[in-house]
């Protein structure tokens, strides 16, 4: 039963420890708390992402780095709330290292842009199918209803 419960947890939390730099660093997927607060931090991201997904059939790696560069500092500070790593640190990693993380990173958090993605998919796909108009419609009146009568217990 041991290896059931290390599985259930590695589903629940699938953290994953790496060697950065001859240091042990645990990417930690985003909890609930820490994913608000990075999807607020993110939407810059989320967005390229989207448009990515939307204008492009087969997405090229390069689209990828090309989006991330334009928001390194936003990738950054995601992967320092992640691994409890300074911004500083992460900016002296060697390429090599600092591709590796970038990839534990994603291999972990991945799902957490999915979800968003999907979400604001579903809700694009829900809110198109609403009238635009914010208005609503005047209400008909009730409709006519027969009088009642009253009848007493003593009658």
């Amino acid at each position: 039963m041991g290896k059931a419960r290390d599985n259930d947890a590695a589903i629940l939390f699938p953290d994953e420890t790496i060697e950065i730099d001859g240091e042990q660093v645990t990417v930690r997927e985003f909890r609930y708390l820490e994913g608000l607060r990075a999807a607020a931090l993110a939407r810059p991201l989320l967005a390229g992402l989207r448009e990515i997904i939307e204008t492009d059939d087969d997405i090229e790696p390069e689209a990828l780095d090309a989006l991330i560069g334009e928001h390194t500092d936003i990738w950054v500070q995601l992967i320092a709330m992640s691994t409890g790593l300074s911004a500083e640190r992460i900016g002296e990693l060697s390429d090599r290292d600092g591709v590796t993380l970038s990839m534990a990173f994603w291999r972990v958090n991945g799902p957490f842009f999915t979800r968003r993605l999907l979400l604001a998919s579903a809700v694009a796909s829900g809110l198109s199918g609403r009238s635009r108009s914010r208005k609503s419609s005047t209400s008909s009146s009730a409709p006519a209803t027969a009088a009642t009568t009253r009848t007493s217990g003593t009658a």
